[in-house]
């Protein structure tokens, strides 16, 4: 496998990024979380860059809207946890004549929210939304636990939120698996990872498995159940593999983080990688490919040191995987391009 990293953009404080479609075509998005800060899309053929918008900044996440051209983010979540006026926005994207008409409305106050996503059931769409905390009265203040939030969205409509669990404390990731009959949720926080089914109703359930950042599945020993790969503690030190068993989870594998903020598994050119990366340390992103089984193991493919990545996006094709990277430590966004033929490290 050969990888070559390109920097398309530079842009100050970049924290969220997404792959994004318009007319068929393939983008990426990314925004700061500076106050006031900048929001670009990329065509990742031509590198051309646009600016979506400026301000109010403060960007957490950036969610896809499936069927639409648009895109769901958090706003006004400012460094550090200044976010009591935290909003949810839908930015509707179109293209015409190649010059990019944006246009963004508010669909709800929700202080504090961390992360986001959209979970389709049927016909209906829901928005879920994860609260890193109530409220603060200073900076490392956690003593009001936040909440998980749901709504139906509709095209064009404000969001009513109604709140499905209380009493998260410090949420970070936010996961959603659509490969099973009903959509199911985890979500990351001091309490451990909250599981969310929508089957009609919501089912939730809270998981002691200590404390929880950033979360994805992947069967990693190959009995054909998958795994729950987490960084454990908030910003944490380890991605840790966790087998569920009755009575509860054991770890069956781990690898080293500092300040962990990027967690990915998948398949790539029909074999598993897990992508993991830090803002603390060396500010590493790193890519292995994991060898199935009891003890997985895990062969480090690629390595890129001093971007502190905040976010990462993947975009899967039969012959060329793109990693679009929000390397928060270098004020950019990079372009990892994997294709079939001899590895390049780094």
């Amino acid at each position: 496998m050969e990888i070559q990293k390109k920097r398309i953009a530079h842009l100050d404080k970049v924290y969220a990024v997404a792959a994004v479609q318009i007319d068929g075509r393939d983008y990426c998005m990314a925004a700061s979380e500076n106050r006031d800060g900048t929001c670009l899309l990329i065509d990742i053929e031509t590198e051309q860059c646009v600016t979506v918008g400026d301000g109010p900044g403060g960007v957490m996440s950036l969610v896809p809207v499936r069927g639409e051209q648009a895109v769901l983010s958090i706003e006004a979540f400012y460094p550090v946890f200044d976010s009591k006026e935290s909003v949810i926005c839908r930015t509707e994207l179109t293209l015409d004549d190649g010059k990019l008409k944006a246009v963004k409305k508010k669909l709800c106050n929700l202080p504090y929210v961390h992360r986001i996503g959209v979970v389709y059931e049927g016909s209906r769409t829901f928005l879920v939304a994860s609260t890193l905390c109530a409220d603060k009265a200073y900076t490392e203040d956690w003593s009001h636990p936040g909440s998980f939030f749901a709504g139906e969205y509709k095209k064009g409509c404000p969001i009513t939120l109604a709140s499905l669990y209380e009493g998260l404390t410090k949420n970070h990731g936010m996961y959603i698996d659509e490969t099973k009959g009903s959509p199911e949720i985890y979500a990351g926080a001091t309490e451990g990872i909250l599981h969310i089914r929508k089957e009609g109703d919501w089912k939730v359930q809270l998981w002691n498995v200590g404390e929880t950042s950033d979360i994805c599945l992947a069967d990693v020993d190959g009995d054909g159940t998958e795994e729950i790969a987490v960084i454990q503690g908030f910003h944490g030190g380890h991605i840790r593999l966790l087998k569920q068993q009755a009575g509860g989870f054991c770890c069956i594998g781990e690898l080293p983080l500092q300040f962990g903020h990027v967690l990915w598994a998948g398949e790539i050119f029909g074999s598993l990688y897990l992508i993991g990366g830090s803002r603390g340390g060396d500010k590493e992103l790193s890519l292995y490919r994991v060898e199935r089984g009891e003890k997985p193991g895990f062969e480090l493919v690629y390595r890129d040191v001093g971007t502190g990545a905040a976010q990462i996006a993947v975009l899967r094709g039969k012959d060329k995987v793109r990693i679009l990277a929000a390397s928060h430590g270098e004020d950019a966004v990079d372009m990892y391009t994997l294709t079939i033929g001899r590895r390049q490290e780094r």
